[in-house]
């Protein structure tokens, strides 16, 4: 019965997390004046301060020290950085539905590589789970009105941002048993932040002038949600997880329409029912 209870919380934190990380692209919209780069860099240091000083005043510092594994942590910490920066380069490069479109190729290489590597068996409901969140994906995107041609970096960003998403959850699934979600969340904004500092410094009335924006874009979407997600990463499995993710850009899209007015297609409806039927298969595996 706990291992029932443990399991639907797990899904219910990445459910959250999915959810969460929809407001990202909200917020961004929100931010002007700073590069992508900038974005991040601002992102996760202000995610890091905020962290610490949150774990500092509930005395629970202890629990983000270092143990076994720090190589995969370390690992985990440098595809988050990849996987952020080449998605970034995707919609700079190229465009907003060819890099949520690459992007969310990552439960494919998740379902192709975790049985090998996580020793994970790959189950009927979850192909067919991954097959309908796939084409709801595509849906949502459209990717006959999609415009490749000339885009050649960009659509590269976009397959290494699937890739390198993939293997984080991957990778953060291997260490979940020796570092929780917050812990693994608070040690890659501190190495993705050291990354991304020669390219991420803005002007300071630059930053002053979206200082909310950018705050808010570290709590909800970046320190919330990674710590939820993979805290829930734990309790399910790898491949499970890689398609509730899907529920984001579902999420994206509500609330775009609610938040930013803007318009929402049939196709968009039917793309983000087939993701949540998918997230539903997922949901009622044994």
């Amino acid at each position: 019965m706990n291992l029932i209870l443990n399991k639907f919380e797990g899904y219910g934190e990445i459910i959250a997390a999915s959810i969460l990380w929809s407001l990202a692209g909200i917020l961004g919209k929100m931010i002007f004046g700073m590069s992508a780069q900038s974005i991040i860099f601002y992102r996760l240091a202000f995610a890091s301060v905020i962290f610490f000083i949150v774990l500092l005043i509930s005395g629970n510092l202890d629990k983000i020290r270092l143990k076994d594994k720090k190589i995969y942590l370390l690992l985990f910490s440098i595809m988050q950085a990849m996987t952020m920066l080449t998605y970034f380069t995707a919609i700079l490069k190229a465009s907003v539905s060819v890099a949520v479109l690459l992007l969310y190729t990552a439960p494919v290489y998740v379902t192709i590589f975790s049985p090998w590597l996580l020793k994970e068996r790959s189950t009927k409901k979850g192909i067919i789970a991954l097959v309908l969140s796939i084409a709801g994906i595509l849906l949502i995107i459209d990717p006959g009105k999609l415009e490749f041609q000339g885009y050649y970096i960009g659509i590269m960003a976009g397959i290494v941002s699937g890739i390198t998403y993939a293997f984080q959850i991957i990778t953060s699934k291997y260490i979940s048993q020796t570092y929780r979600g917050y812990t693994q969340a608070f040690w890659s904004f501190i190495i993705a932040v050291l990354i991304l500092l020669p390219v991420g410094l803005a002007p300071v009335n630059i930053v002053s002038g979206n200082m909310i924006n950018l705050i808010l874009l570290a709590i909800f979407p970046t320190i919330l949600a990674v710590s939820l997600y993979f805290n829930g990463l734990k309790k399910v499995r790898a491949q499970s997880a890689s398609i509730l993710g899907l529920i984001e850009p579902v999420s994206a899209v509500i609330l775009a329409v609610i938040i930013l007015k803007e318009d929402i297609s049939i196709l968009e409806l039917i793309g983000g029912a087939l993701i949540l039927i998918g997230a539903a298969l997922v949901t009622r595996e044994k």
